[in-house]
């Protein structure tokens, strides 16, 4: 069994495959976009899904859309990511249920090098051996933001939690199980390079976490998709499509319909889903609505 942390447990099992991606973060603009259809109204915001203190309060275009909004919407129900069920589905799909342990999923030499890195995070390899690769890369990252002081609860569980308290509406794309379907094909078939690939990054996550601050806080997705998801795209397509590409297009119809009704609802996801060719901002664009950043 799993002998992380309780609290550090709980964290790993509650953030989607975006914090992997997403681990970036007072100017005026923001990752919050106004959507248009006529006199309907949809927000979009960009969520990192995990923090540090520092990181709050956060940039006022998103207590704009707060205050404007009748429902908030979020990728999934964060609710139920505290349950027992959810946890049991957890483990039953990102943990080895028979003998196998990941040693038998790696080389040689990635086994070496997961080794040593655990060894210089004073971590026992024994403590990870049952997860899964899927389970295991996510694990890491969380592991080295921890490190760096990312502690604090992402944009999505704060709105969640003052969502609550104010009694506002609450609703979401995907169910936690359909998310920890996604999460747990990562890797699958290529493990080996996956946790390599995972162990590679790293390295170099402490160099890409002030850029990408400063990308999310003002809405340049330009510049995070250069920095933090071309190279993503490009070695691992398949991937890219299941994790970004194919939900955006999932949601889509859905943040259509809110935009036929006459309340105001504010979508807060991971932000790499809105930008490149493929985000949620662009296929909205395409369709012919007005996208607009907002300027508090």
């Amino acid at each position: 069994m799993l002998s992380l942390p309780s609290p550090l447990l709980k964290r790993i099992l509650s953030v989607t495959v975006v914090c992997l991606f997403s681990a970036f973060f007072h100017v005026q603009a923001a990752s919050v976009w106004r959507v248009t259809n006529g006199d309907n109204t949809v927000y979009l915001g960009g969520t990192l899904h995990i923090l540090s203190p520092d990181d709050y309060p956060l940039p006022a275009a998103y207590d704009t859309a707060y205050a404007d909004a009748d429902t908030l919407v979020f990728e999934t129900d964060l609710g139920a990511l505290n349950t027992p069920e959810f946890m049991r589905q957890t483990l039953a799909l990102m943990m080895y249920q028979d003998e196998r342990t990941i040693k038998d999923d790696l080389s040689d030499e990635t086994y070496q090098q997961l080794s040593r890195y655990l060894a210089s995070r004073q971590i026992p390899i024994q403590q990870v051996s049952k997860m899964k690769p899927a389970m295991l890369g996510i694990s890491l990252s969380m592991l080295e933001m921890h490190r760096v002081g990312l502690t604090s609860q992402g944009v999505d569980n704060f709105f969640y939690a003052k969502a609550m308290e104010d009694q506002k509406q609450i609703d979401w794309f995907e169910t936690p199980k359909e998310q920890l379907e996604i999460i747990s094909r990562l890797g699958e078939g290529d493990e080996d390079a996956y946790i390599k690939y995972s162990l590679d990054e790293l390295n170099t996550m402490t160099d890409l976490l002030d850029p990408l601050k400063t990308f999310w806080r003002e809405g340049d997705m330009k510049g995070l998709y250069d920095v933090s998801m071309i190279e993503f795209k490009t070695e691992y397509p398949d991937v890219y499509d299941d994790v970004l590409t194919n939900r955006n297009q999932n949601w889509l119809p859905k943040i259509v319909a809110y935009l036929s009704s006459s309340q105001t609802e504010f979508v807060l996801v991971g932000t790499m889903h809105m930008a490149g060719e493929e985000g949620v901002i662009a296929l909205l664009e395409k369709a012919g609505y007005t996208v607009t950043p907002v300027r508090p």
